[in-house]
């Protein structure tokens, strides 16, 4: 019989993961297009908190909706912990990569055609899954972190140390979101 953790990694990643970077650059798109921005610049509350709030609800859902697979899937059988923080840092990673790329994009065409690159990019660290090399070389990617939390949170091997992967995870989160708070900024500017 077939181990379903590789499987169910790459359905926690793609599902609820990605969800939170489209969510949050159509977002942004649709505040832009509605006009909002001007309404959101005049808030008396810094644009952070305005991201930050959207990203944690994204990231909530995001983990609300790993949980429910997970269960139906497997049970109850996890490393909880590495479940439910892998998968809403990892929401909220790309929500704030979703904010950056959605803040380039004139329109949703043009966010789709910056998305490619980056989603392929960030697919790559799934590659050590099928064989073809380890962790440790993906480690320049943001998605590696939250990928080896769910690897681990399945009781599959990975490279890094549980708290390796952790700190993976906040570093690149505090960079997608240093980026996505320059980038947003420029337009209420």
């Amino acid at each position: 019989e077939q181990n379903p953790a590789p499987f169910l990694v790459i359905l926690l990643f793609n599902d609820p993961v990605m969800t939170g970077y489209v969510f949050a650059a159509v977002l942004w798109l649709f505040d832009k297009d509605q006009h909002t921005l001007q309404a959101i610049s005049v808030l008396p509350i810094p644009l952070h908190y305005y991201l930050f709030s959207k990203a944690t609800i994204l990231s909530v859902l995001s983990t609300l909706v790993a949980l429910v697979i997970a269960l139906a899937v497997r049970g109850t059988g996890y490393g909880w912990m590495d479940l439910l923080a892998g998968t809403f840092l990892s929401t909220f990673l790309f929500a704030g990569l979703g904010f950056a790329v959605g803040s380039k994009s004139r329109n949703f065409n043009e966010m789709l055609l910056y998305s490619i690159p980056l989603l392929i990019l960030s697919g790559l660290p799934l590659l050590p899954m099928a064989g073809l090399g380890t962790a440790l070389h993906f480690l320049p990617f943001p998605s590696t972190g939250g990928l080896g939390l769910l690897q681990q949170a399945l009781g599959l091997p990975v490279a890094l140390s549980r708290w390796g992967l952790y700190a993976h995870l906040l570093l690149f989160n505090a960079l997608a979101w240093a980026w996505a708070f320059r980038l947003t900024q420029k337009q209420l500017l």
